[in-house]
C-alpha cells in the first residue's frame, strides 16, 4: 500500500463518516440516515444529512456536501493532505510527515489532467450545440432531448485532425500533457500530433465524484472501432469506474442499481425516468467495479443485451457481483436487442414492469443452461439436472434451494423429492404430493400467529406516549414516519402530532375532531398515565421497532394469502393441462419477496 491513492482509499474505508462527523457535531438517527444542524451555516431546523451506506454528507440548506475527507477539510479549514493526515491519525495509519516531491507532483498532475478533460468536454459540448453538425443530428435521431444532452454533457469532436489540440494549446496547456491525457496522439516516426477523437459523438466519462476523467466516442460513419474510449491514464482506468454513477448515485431506490452495457442504453433509460442505472465502459464487469457498486447499493438488476454475447457477459457479471456480496436479478428484454430498443418499444411502464418481474440469478442461470440440452433426451436431461443441482447446492438458504428444486422439478418432470435429496435437503417421508406446489416458505407463514388484534393496541400506546411526553416525542419523531403505521387512524393522529409537536401535551379532546373511530379513542383513553410514565427512550424505541415489524408481518400475510390463491389456480391449471409457467413464476417471486421482508424484519 505504498501508492498515495491506495492509502487514501484505505483511510476512507476505515473512517466511517457517521463516526467522524459525530465527533464534531450531534447527529440523530433518521431511518437509514442521520440528521443534524448544519455546521456550515446557521439554521434552527436540521437540513444536514449523513448517509452511512453511501458514506457522504449533504446539507439541503447550503448545498455543502461530499465525503469524509471533504467534511474534515471544510470543518477544520485545512487543505486536502492535511485532512488526510487528520483522518490517518484517527484510524491508526502512519503517513510520512512530509509528502515526497514525487507525490506532490503526482497530485498536481492529476488535478491538471482533470482540468484538461474538463476543458475538452466544454469544447466538445460547444461543438455539438454551437453549429449544425452530424453529431447533433445523430443524437436527435436516437430520440434524445436537448435537456438530456445537456444533463450528460454530450458533445461532438469535429472532423478535423487538430481542432481540440489547437484549442487546448491556446488555453495554455502543453502538447506533451495532451498526449499523456490520451486526447492527442503522437506518431513518433513522423513527429506528428493529431486529435484522438474525430467526427464522433462524445460521451464525457465522470468519476463518481463528478470529475471528467475520460471520454467515449461513437463513430458517425463506417469507421472502426464503432466506440473508442480514452486510453488508460493517470486519472482514467476502465476497471475502476462506471459510467453514470456520478448522476445515478443520487437516485438509488431500494438499495438497487440497474447495470447496462452502453452509454446510449443508460441515457435512454434515464430520459425515460429510469434513473438508478450505471454502465460498464466497453469492457466486461470487473471486481473493482462491483465493489464500487457495493458502496452505493446492495442489489443489482442486470440489463445487458439479449444476444449471445450479452448472455455470456451477464453470466460473468453474476459471479463477479455475487463475489462482491451483491444480490443479483436479471431483466428479461423479451424480443428486444438492448434496453434502448426495449424502452422505445414498450416505454417507461413496460420497462418498469420488467424491473419488477426480473428473474433471480439462479433461475436465469438454469434457463440459460436449459438451452444447451434437449430435455426430451434422457441422457441430456440427466446432464442438465446434474449441472443445475450443482448450482443449487451452492445456495446457502435452504428455502431458496427448495424453491429452485421445485422449479427444476417442473422443468424436467423429475420428482421434487429426488431433486431435494440430490441437493442435500432432507426429504420428509410424510410429504403430501398433492400439495407439492406449496413451498416451505408458505408452510412457515401458515404457522404465523395472528397479530391483527395487537396492531391497534401497540399503535395506540405509541400515540399516547407522543401525546403525553414532549421529551420522548422530540427524541423519536425522526425515527418513524406515517407510512410505518398500519392503521389509517394512527397515521392521521401522527400527522396531527407532527404539526403540533411544540405543545406540551396533546389531549384526546383535540384528536376527537379528527376522523377517528370511537374504538380508537377509547383505546387511547384506557391506557393509564401511570403506565406511560414508566417508558424511557429505550423502551419507546422498542415500540417503534414493533410497529415497523407489524407492518412487515402484515405485508407477509397478504403475500401468503396471494400464494394460497395462486396455488389453488395452479392445481386447476394442471388438471386442465394448461400452461402453469406464469402462475409458477408469480408464486416463486412472492416467496422470494417474503424472504426479503423477513430479512428486513430480522435486521430491525
Amino acid at each position: 500500500m505504498n501508492d498515495l491513492k491506495d492509502i487514501i482509499e484505505e483511510i476512507k474505508s476505515r473512517c466511517d463518516i457517521v463516526d467522524v462527523i459525530s465527533d464534531y457535531m450531534q447527529l440523530k438517527s433518521s431511518g437509514s440516515n442521520y440528521t443534524g444542524l448544519c455546521p456550515f451555516h446557521s439554521e434552527k431546523t436540521g437540513s444536514f444529512m449523513v448517509s452511512k451506506s453511501k458514506q457522504i454528507y449533504k446539507c439541503f440548506g447550503c448545498n455543502a456536501g461530499g465525503d469524509v475527507i471533504s467534511f474534515v477539510m471544510r470543518y477544520e479549514n485545512v487543505d486536502f493532505m492535511e485532512a488526510v493526515k487528520i483522518l490517518a491519525k484517527r484510524c491508526g495509519i502512519t503517513l510520512q510527515r512530509n509528502i515526497s516531491e514525487e507525490e506532490k507532483q503526482k497530485i498536481q498532475e492529476v488535478n491538471k489532467f482533470i482540468e484538461i478533460h474538463t476543458e475538452a468536454a466544454r469544447f466538445y459540448f460547444s461543438n455539438l450545440l454551437g453549429t449544425k453538425n452530424p453529431g447533433y443530428e445523430y443524437l436527435k435521431k436516437r430520440g434524445l432531448s436537448d435537456k438530456i444532452i445537456k444533463k450528460f454533457g454530450l458533445g461532438y469532436s469535429l472532423n478535423s485532425w487538430n481542432s481540440l489540440m489547437n484549442y487546448l494549446i491556446a488555453k495554455g496547456y502543453d502538447k506533451t500533457d495532451l498526449v499523456r491525457c490520451g486526447l492527442v496522439t503522437h506518431k513518433t516516426e513522423t513527429n506528428k500530433y493529431f486529435d484522438r477523437f474525430r467526427n464522433r459523438v462524445m460521451f464525457p466519462i465522470f468519476n463518481y465524484n463528478g470529475k471528467v476523467i475520460g471520454f467515449g466516442g461513437r463513430v458517425l460513419d463506417d469507421s472502426l472501432p464503432k466506440y473508442l474510449n480514452s486510453p488508460e491514464t493517470m486519472v482514467f482506468n476502465k476497471r475502476l469506474n462506471l459510467y453514470g454513477l456520478n448522476i445515478s448515485k443520487k437516485s438509488i431506490k431500494d438499495d438497487t442499481l440497474i447495470l447496462v452495457e452502453g452509454y446510449m442504453d443508460l441515457i435512454s433509460l434515464y430520459q425515460n425516468n429510469i434513473e438508478n442505472v450505471v454502465a460498464t465502459l466497453g469492457t466486461a464487469l470487473t471486481i473493482e467495479q462491483a465493489r464500487l457498486i457495493r458502496r452505493f447499493a446492495k442489489n443489482v438488476i442486470i440489463s445487458y443485451d439479449s444476444d449471445q454475447a450479452g448472455q455470456n457477459a451477464t453470466l460473468r457479471a453474476i459471479d463477479i457481483l455475487l463475489q462482491a456480496d451483491i444480490k443479483v436479478k436479471i431483466l428479461n428484454l423479451k424480443d428486444c436487442k438492448d434496453p434502448d430498443d426495449f424502452i422505445k418499444k414498450y416505454g417507461f411502464e413496460g420497462y418498469k414492469k420488467a424491473i419488477e418481474q426480473s428473474d433471480y440469478y439462479i433461475k436465469y442461470k438454469i434457463d440459460i443452461l436449459r438451452k444447451k440440452y434437449d430435455l426430451n433426451n434422457d441422457s441430456q436431461k440427466m446432464s442438465f439436472i446434474e449441472e443445475s443441482t450443482l448450482m443449487l447446492k451452492k445456495l446457502k438458504s435452504p428455502i431458496e434451494k427448495d424453491l429452485y428444486a421445485k422449479y427444476l422439478s417442473d422443468l424436467t418432470n423429475i420428482s421434487i423429492e429426488s431433486i431435494r435429496a440430490n441437493i442435500g435437503i432432507k426429504v420428509n417421508s410424510n410429504y403430501n404430493k398433492n400439495n407439492k406446489k406449496y413451498t416451505n416458505v408458505h408452510k412457515k407463514i401458515q404457522q404465523m400467529s395472528k397479530i391483527q388484534d395487537g396492531y391497534l393496541k401497540v399503535e395506540a400506546k405509541f400515540i399516547k406516549l407522543l401525546m403525553e411526553n414532549i421529551n420522548l416525542r422530540n427524541a423519536v419523531l425522526e425515527d418513524i414516519d406515517s407510512k410505518d403505521f398500519l392503521l389509517e387512524e394512527t397515521k392521521e393522529i401522527f400527522n396531527y402530532i407532527i404539526k403540533n409537536k411544540e405543545l406540551d401535551k396533546i389531549t384526546t379532546d383535540k384528536i376527537k375532531s379528527l376522523n377517528i373511530s370511537e374504538e380508537y379513542v377509547k383505546n387511547i383513553e384506557n391506557i393509564k398515565i401511570e403506565e406511560i410514565n414508566t417508558y424511557t427512550l429505550e423502551s419507546t424505541k422498542k415500540i417503534i421497532q414493533q410497529i415497523k415489524r407489524n407492518i412487515i408481518d402484515n405485508e407477509i400475510k397478504l403475500m401468503s394469502s396471494e400464494i394460497k390463491e395462486l396455488s389453488s389456480q395452479l392445481e386447476l391449471l394442471k388438471k386442465s393441462n394448461s400452461n402453469t409457467k406464469e402462475v409458477d413464476e408469480k408464486i416463486m417471486n412472492l416467496s422470494l419477496e417474503i424472504l426479503k421482508k423477513e430479512k428486513i424484519k430480522k435486521d430491525l
